[in-house]
């Protein structure tokens, strides 16, 4: 995770680390999946207040909603291109991404509506044949990674930033908050099994019974983890990586 994630990696010193105490030891165990944690809260305030993030450069309320990607095929290849903005949906305006999906929701599919977009700062209008997506029972455009678009205070200020900017910060979070939480996890090997056995050793007083615990907490985590993970792909066939 080094070339991803900044200092995701150290090795302690393990026979220094074992002459050291317990609540020594605890801490540099724990210390890996704290930096984790705490960098992943930190991705999420700083994108939970994006309008304020991106303030000095972007207006802080949205205007609509804007459109990174199209899917091939669907409804709206052909007609909208990416970074288009979608202003409004049949007469309602799409101020941003909430306000997109609850329009949609009360569009009637496999229809015919007007939609206003700005493209490169013009202002376009087009009737879009709307499709119908089974999975949320709603109207379907063919469009995903949608965005709230903020408008530029400058000319030079690109549009698209903060599409990158918000999705780096989602992905720092993700990343960083199950990196987190699954070195903890008391499995062989990672900084969890290390914590569990001191916690264990401590409590019992007794090494051989804190081994057997550590062994059973160890194999049984190990195999929910390998268990939720396969298991995606069982229960929800079109699961993938990526």
């Amino acid at each position: 995770m080094l070339a991803i994630i900044p200092g995701a990696f150290v090795e302690p010193d393990e026979e220094d680390l074992n002459k050291a105490k317990r609540s020594s030891q605890a801490r540099v165990y724990a210390a890996g999946s704290t930096a984790n944690i705490l960098v992943a809260l930190l991705a999420l305030a700083l994108v939970s207040n994006a309008p304020y993030v991106l303030s000095p450069f972007y207006q802080t309320t949205p205007i609509g909603v804007q459109v990174p990607e199209i899917v091939a095929g669907s409804q709206a290849d052909g007609v909208l291109k990416n970074w288009d903005v979608i202003l409004s949906i049949n007469g309602s305006a799409t101020t941003d991404t909430e306000s997109l999906g609850k329009i949609l929701n009360a569009t009637t599919p496999n229809n015919t509506v007007p939609i206003v977009v700005m493209r490169n700062g013009e202002i376009k209008t087009f009737d879009f044949n709307m499709g119908y997506s089974a999975t949320t029972n709603s109207s379907y455009m063919g469009i995903v990674n949608t965005v709230s678009y903020y408008p530029p205070k400058y000319p030079y200020v690109s549009a698209s930033f903060p599409f990158y900017l918000i999705g780096s910060l989602s992905w720092i979070y993700l990343l960083s908050l199950n990196v987190g939480l699954v070195n903890m996890m008391p499995v062989p090997s990672l900084d969890g099994d290390k914590l569990a056995g001191i916690l264990t050793r401590f409590i019992l007083k007794d090494e051989k019974k804190s081994a057997q615990i550590g062994k059973f907490l160890g194999w049984g985590c190990l195999t929910i983890l390998v268990l939720n993970v396969s298991l995606s792909f069982v229960i929800f066939p079109s699961f993938k990586f990526g």
